[in-house]
């Protein structure tokens, strides 16, 4: 949210739907069933790259629903973008730290983003996400909870797309079983 509607208490219905969508993919992301022994490390990292798997979908989702998908879209990246910086700032880093270390985590989740969109409009959805997803965590994601895991992001992919805008909005949807 801009700096302006911060000091002046201006949160839109879009602002609203984006920290309610935003809250309920951190609050899935932070399951430990996604981390631990040949799954995604538990650090830093590893639970931006969670959040990262669940906000892809509901990106690509969006997509689908015209100007007001996007908009929801850009305001679930700004609410993310605002955690990061709360979170790299309760670290004790400064502002210029923040800057400096802002810019890679957001490099990294467009990347990820773009492989995980272009892989769930391939052909071969599940293999992509699968060598995808070992590549991004070498020596630690088993090839079993990688191929898991394809399928989650898959089936819940799926269920967003057969979901109205105002249902994402709402968070009216469940997440798949892993």
């Amino acid at each position: 949210m801009g700096l302006f509607a911060k000091l002046f208490g201006g949160k839109t219905s879009v602002n609203k739907d984006a920290e309610r969508l935003y809250n309920a993919l951190m609050k899935q992301s932070r399951l430990p069933q996604f981390y631990g022994k040949d799954q995604v490390p538990d650090n830093f990292d590893g639970r931006i790259d969670v959040l990262t798997f669940h906000i892809a979908p509901v990106l690509k989702a969006l997509n689908g629903h015209g100007e007001n998908g996007h908009l929801l879209g850009q305001a679930l990246f700004d609410q993310m973008k605002d955690d990061f910086e709360i979170a790299l700032r309760e670290e004790g880093i400064s502002d210029t730290g923040v800057k400096k270390r802002i810019k890679p985590m957001i490099s990294l989740f467009y990347a990820r983003v773009k492989v995980y969109t272009e892989a769930l409009l391939g052909d071969t959805p599940k293999s992509v996400l699968t060598t995808s997803l070992q590549g991004f965590h070498p020596d630690q994601m088993s090839e079993t909870f990688a191929e898991r895991y394809a399928d989650y992001m898959i089936q819940f992919s799926t269920a967003l797309e057969r979901k109205s805008l105002g249902e994402i909005a709402l968070v009216d949807f469940t997440f798949p079983d892993l």
